[in-house]
């Protein structure tokens, strides 16, 4: 079943990115007025976020990812982690360079050969709390996991926070 950004999504599934994720990220974006694409609801808190952060033109729809995309824009997102395959597959195929903060073993995953070109990792230095005063964490380390991006981050491949 394709996801449905309108769908409640299994929390085992659907996290929200914490403000230390973003600004992780959004540190290598300068440029305050850059597109940018968050097509991922969840509770739709995302843009309060990076609104907060300084960022004045951020895309956060409530609406089905797979039906649409931003002309122009970046792609910053937390994806829900059991479609993440056709997620980057769509953002690929379509040129978008994006930022997903995804689960460290997804590089292990085969279908990520095809994105080695061009393709960047961002590692934080903690593990992030996604669901605060909850003991519901991900029992895994997750990583930006960028590809196209080169505009925007030092020119490595492994980038440690």
């Amino acid at each position: 079943m394709p996801f449905n950004g309108r769908i409640k999504m299994s929390v085992q599934d659907n996290y929200n990115t914490p403000k230390k994720g973003w600004s992780d990220i959004m540190q290598f974006i300068n440029n305050k007025e850059q597109k940018i694409w968050c097509p991922f609801y969840n509770d739709g808190t995302c843009k309060d976020v990076l609104e907060e952060l300084g960022y004045s033109n951020v895309i956060h729809s409530n609406k089905d990812f797979f039906t649409y995309h931003e002309e122009n824009a970046i792609c910053l997102d937390n994806p829900p982690y059991s479609i993440k395959e056709k997620i980057i597959d769509k953002l690929y195929n379509s040129k978008i360079p994006f930022a997903l903060l995804l689960p460290m073993d997804t590089l292990e995953r085969k279908y990520m050969k095809k994105f080695l070109n061009n393709l960047q990792v961002v590692i934080p230095d903690i593990r992030y709390e996604y669901i605060e005063g909850s003991k519901k964490n991900p029992p895994f380390k997750s990583v930006w996991i960028c590809w196209n991006m080169q505009e925007y981050l030092p020119n490595k491949e492994l980038i440690f926070l």
